[in-house]
């Protein structure tokens, strides 16, 4: 018979331990009394085997049996999970190459109940059990270490922490193996510490393919007495709360940004307003002809300024969802409006490629504008990653009842092997910059207004990102526009605008259209004039904010007290559209809204608006 052979018919458990107290050879019934097969134990360190004896008398044993080669006998529990309440009496020889023979067998069950051995042995697999239950039904991760960082046991929320299936796999391992290079250091002085001190560390673990989790925990020594003492890792994975965190401090520096965007806004767009509508005036007059050029590119830039200024609004407030047709040329352009300067500093060329017979699309604005930021954003993000000059292609096309939209980029694509993850929350490509949440929200923006969307690699490098969404049913077909085509019907026009170049351009716009027009300062003005035996007027023009005391809105409801109905013929003028109270008290009149900057063609068509009611 063989020797292996010999050693897998006898009932004691035979383990070979190798100088480097790893083991090399494992029977028959050592599987059998620990549970663990040989294929989990060979070439393993001794202590996947005796966890709980790493640091005991156990570790003694084997060295003392080592330098001196007396045999020693030792009676203990098995230590292991897998054999719980299991005692072995333990033999300890050394043979050739300084390799240690273990032979071990079970002997609760052979000692008499009334002895006090086996008392103390049944006091102490209760107290085992006891350790076990509370250790493993722990709700966060707990490891048992050394003090130089290897794992002894982890219960399975551990184990889950350290990416592990279960805690076997992860016993021997040393905890610096999931710590970054550059916390490896500060978790190595924790563990010292821990000997003699309770410490709190803060440090990331770091997982292939996966973002790192950050994770607080407790070190704390658990078996001071020993000369090789425990240290229980008690740990709490902090990544989902410090995301949140860092989301609410945004949301906070968004709500700033809002109040700030909001009280400037007013001071922006009457100045704007009162350029756009001079230079499409000055582009408009026939004596003017060789200004043409240059008045068209001062209407044109006030009005992107304005655009912009808008787009900063719409971001930063808080409104319910809405769906309404929208423009995705438009959208496109006011999102490439605010990318211009890092667009430009990353040297990448853009092209809007929407047809004007593309309809526009059932959808929320803002949340569409979201979408195409965020795709522009990663798509610059890429390009910028490989060093060089690049493109970003925003196209659109009528595809069976729906409008595809593709944001195409230069970039290096995205990794085959990750392609299906993309759109899930927290994963991201971007560790140092990234939260993993922008597609995740974008696809879930494009499915709430019943589209799709999806990423791919296009030949030749780069990365598609495209989504589909439903055309709108009440999209009206395009029309051209007729710049300085003369008002349907002559109208009487008040306006009641505090600024004075504003209130002199906005005149300037209605009488180029052949209104007839009246224009006031401040409220009491206003009410003068309105007040005259025989005036009448088929609009009124109203700023929101008037002079000091008062605001249009005071206007409107002191117009609807005389009972004339005159305040149903008012429109607000406006370049405030965030404040709540602004917003609000626009919904309670429910009157007509002229945002500034505004067109001549903006300013023709709201009039008609009021005309035709």
């Amino acid at each position: 018979m063989e020797a292996k052979e010999l050693l897998d018919s006898l009932d004691v458990g035979v383990l070979a331990m190798a100088p480097d107290w790893t083991i090399a050879e494992w029977s028959a019934a050592a599987a059998r009394i620990t549970a663990l097969p040989a294929d989990r134990v060979l070439g393993q360190s001794i202590w996947i085997a005796f966890p709980a004896a790493k640091g005991t008398e156990l570790e003694r044993v084997f060295g003392d049996v080592l330098a001196d080669g007396r045999p020693r006998t030792f009676l203990a529990p098995a230590g292991a999970p897998e054999a719980p309440g299991t005692v072995l009496e333990t033999r300890v020889t050394r043979g050739a190459a300084d390799h240690l023979a273990v032979a071990f067998r079970p002997v609760h069950e052979e000692l008499a109940p009334e002895s006090r051995a086996a008392q103390l042995l049944s006091a102490l697999e209760a107290e085992r059990r006891l350790y076990l239950q509370l250790f493993s039904s722990l709700p966060t991760p707990a490891l048992v270490l050394t003090p130089d960082g290897q794992i002894l046991d982890t219960n399975s929320e551990g184990a889950k922490l350290l990416g592990g299936r279960d805690a076997a796999a992860l016993r021997g391992r040393a905890l610096a193996e999931w710590a970054p290079a550059a916390q490896q250091g500060m978790l190595a002085a924790a563990l010292r510490h821990a000997v003699t001190r309770r410490q709190d560390v803060a440090l990331s673990f770091e997982f292939a393919g996966e973002p790192a989790r950050e994770v607080r925990a407790v070190v704390v020594n658990v078996d001071p007495v020993r000369a090789a003492p425990k240290l229980l890792f008690l740990a709490l994975d902090v990544s989902r709360e410090m995301l949140l965190q860092q989301r609410l401090l945004q949301a906070d520096r968004l709500s700033q940004l809002g109040a700030l965007v909001s009280g400037v806004a007013h001071e922006l767009n009457n100045p704007l307003a009162a350029i756009a509508a001079f230079g499409e005036a000055l582009a408009l007059d026939p004596h003017q002809a060789d200004l043409e050029e240059s008045a068209e590119v001062i209407r044109s830039e006030a009005m992107r300024a304005g655009r912009i200024v808008q787009t900063l609004l719409d971001f930063a407030r808080q409104r319910p969802r809405i769906q309404t047709a929208v423009d995705l040329g438009e959208i496109a352009e006011r999102v490439l409006a605010l990318q211009r300067s890092a667009l430009k500093k990353a040297r990448i060329r853009t092209t809007v490629s929407v047809p004007n017979d593309v309809p526009a699309v059932a959808g929320d604005p803002q949340e569409l504008q979201q979408v195409m930021l965020n795709a522009v954003v990663n798509a610059r993000q890429a390009i910028e990653g490989t060093g060089r000059p690049g493109q970003i292609t925003i196209a659109g096309r009528l595809s069976d009842h729906h409008v595809l939209v593709t944001v195409d980029d230069t970039g290096p694509g995205v990794p085959p092997e990750i392609l299906d993850r993309v759109f899930e929350p927290f994963f991201s490509t971007k560790p140092e910059h990234g939260t993993g949440l922008g597609l995740a929200i974008s696809f879930g923006l494009v499915r709430g207004m019943g589209g799709r969307m999806w990423m791919q690699n296009v030949e030749g490098g780069g990365a598609r990102l495209s989504f589909e969404l439903p055309v709108d049913a009440g999209s009206p077909d395009a029309t051209a526009r007729a710049t300085g085509r003369p008002a349907a019907q002559r109208l009487s026009l008040l306006v009641v605008e505090d600024e004075e170049a504003v209130r002199r351009a906005m005149a300037l716009l209605a009488k180029r259209l052949g209104h007839e027009v009246t224009t006031v300062g401040r409220f009491a003005e206003a009410t003068a004039r309105l007040a005259q035996p025989g005036a009448r007027y088929d609009a009124l023009l109203v700023d929101v904010h008037l002079d000091e005391a008062h605001t249009g809105f005071d206007l409107f409801d002191h117009l609807r007290t005389e009972g004339r109905g005159l305040e149903q013929r008012i429109v607000f003028t406006t370049g405030d559209s965030i404040s709540t109270q602004t917003r609000d008290a626009l919904e309670r009149a429910d009157r007509p809204v002229l945002r500034k900057p505004f067109s001549l063609d903006d300013l023709r068509e709201m009039l008609e608006r009021v005309a035709a009611g």
